[in-house]
């Protein structure tokens, strides 16, 4: 019975460690602890990653510069594997880290406008899909959906910060 529970307890601290157990990963400490710390302040944070654990889409956040000078952004690239799908969002984690929670959220939410279009598994039809639900200059597109998700997670990380 002792040799049982010492596997379980291994079993789960290995699990716990593990970036590959959630489809929001990162390889970047910092970042996989802003996701974490997004995720219990804020709930539309909590809300986009489980969002995408519903779906068939693998999202790599790392550190990065972005073209333009944004602050993150999600690159127009998609690599289809077997049944999933992998994006990566490229964050600068060199800011106030209720800009790198929200900036995060931000691409999650694009992220997830993606995935959501099971046809989006190329760059071709990832470009399309951008091209037609998104505003903004040739070289940087945005939705209200995006805008109006990081918003929420600056200003509800920020109402966290201050209830503490």
């Amino acid at each position: 019975m002792l040799v049982r529970f010492a596997i379980l307890v291994v079993s789960a601290l290995i699990g716990a460690d593990t970036p590959a157990t959630t489809h929001v990963r990162s390889s970047h400490p910092y970042i996989r602890a802003m996701i974490a710390e997004a995720q219990v302040r804020s709930p539309t944070f909590r809300r986009l990653v489980d969002s995408i654990e519903g779906t068939d889409g693998i999202v790599y956040v790392e550190q990065g510069d972005c073209y333009h000078r944004l602050r993150s952004c999600l690159p127009p690239l998609v690599t289809a594997a077997g049944a999933f799908r992998f994006l990566r969002v490229i964050v600068d984690p060199r800011q106030q880290d209720w800009e790198v929670m929200s900036d995060i959220g931000h691409e999650l939410q694009h992220a997830l406008e993606v995935l959501s279009d099971p046809t989006a598994r190329t760059d071709a039809s990832l470009f399309f899909l951008v091209s037609k639900s998104s505003f903004g200059a040739a070289e940087i597109r945005e939705t209200p959906e995006a805008v109006t998700a990081g918003e929420s997670i600056k200003k509800e990380v920020k109402a966290f910060a201050r209830r503490r």
